[in-house]
């Protein structure tokens, strides 16, 4: 009942966010210095399944990659939205993947974790191809994509939660993670949360495999999280930080801007014109180098 009540409601909130990043995106181009390698297929859902390389056109040996989970609450994006943020960061020395993934309300939980488990499957088989150091591979999300980041590195570095799910999970392991403006233990939020429900539209069924915070370890990766104080999830940081400290986890934080600069919102980091968007990401990629 969920999916059919969400689906006219997502259609118009899929419209709506498409004219605003339209008109953030005004302007932007590919940077000279980078090529895209676009539509890679990954996977057996079609447009669903297609994933780009950006990386910069003068380099040697191979890169450190990055993976973009793109965000838009589940139900909207894709690698388009992003390119020119995955761009920029390749701009910085990394080999960036950014991958389309099935949306809900059409496709729910988990729909959007196995796309993710098939487009990081492709990358360990292939990576060699593309001169990527899976040695230092790090993601990136933000809000939804925050929570898949969050969702997917749980399971590459936990054998029990592993067993809940159908897939096989390649052996790879992000050395880091960004965990950008997202929303992260969901299982406790699907109270009276229309997008949640629109997601995981059989709580029931997928009571355990949606408990994520229960099997996240001291394997889990390192962490950079962020927000800004004009961001609707600001107040998931603190508790998140505090979290990771408890598991042995090490975490860096930062909010960026000020409560009175309006642009100091949720994802801001991909309005490229924004100094805040430049530090922000600058950051995320020196904390990723450390590991490199």
């Amino acid at each position: 009942m969920i999916r059919l009540l969400f689906i006219p409601q997502a259609k118009k909130m899929r419209k709506e966010w498409a004219q605003g990043d339209a008109i953030r995106d005004k302007d932007y181009s590919i940077p000279e210095t980078v090529e895209v390698i676009k539509d890679i297929s990954y996977g057996k859902h079609g447009k669903w399944n297609l994933l780009d390389i950006n990386r910069p056109k003068s380099y040697s040996g191979k890169l450190p990659c990055i993976v973009s989970f793109h965000g838009g609450g589940w139900f909207y994006g894709d690698k388009e939205l992003y390119r020119f943020y995955t761009s920029n960061l390749a701009t910085r020395g990394f080999a960036v993947v950014s991958f389309n993934y099935r949306l809900c309300p059409e496709h729910p939980f988990p729909a959007h974790i196995e796309d993710c488990n098939a487009a990081i499957t492709w990358l360990s088989e292939n990576a060699g191809q593309y001169d990527i150091d899976l040695d230092h591979l790090f993601f990136v999300g933000d809000s939804a994509g925050a929570n898949l980041v969050y969702h997917y590195s749980t399971l590459l570095t936990n054998p029990e939660f592993q067993k809940l799910y159908k897939f096989k999970v390649p052996a790879v392991k992000p050395k880091a993670v960004g965990l950008n403006c997202g929303t992260y233990n969901i299982d406790e939020q699907l109270e009276g949360n229309n997008v949640l429900k629109a997601y995981i539209q059989n709580p029931r069924k997928y009571a355990e495999q949606i408990k994520v915070k229960k099997y996240v370890t001291e394997n889990f990766p390192a962490v950079y999280i962020m927000s800004a104080p004009n961001d609707f999830l600001r107040t998931e940081v603190e508790p998140m930080v505090e979290f990771f400290k408890a598991k042995n986890i090490p975490v860096t934080s930062k909010i960026y801007g000020t409560k009175e600069d309006p642009d100091a919102c949720h994802v801001f980091h991909v309005n490229l014109k924004l100094a805040i968007a430049t530090e922000c990401n600058d950051d995320e990629c020196n904390f990723f180098k450390k590991f490199c």
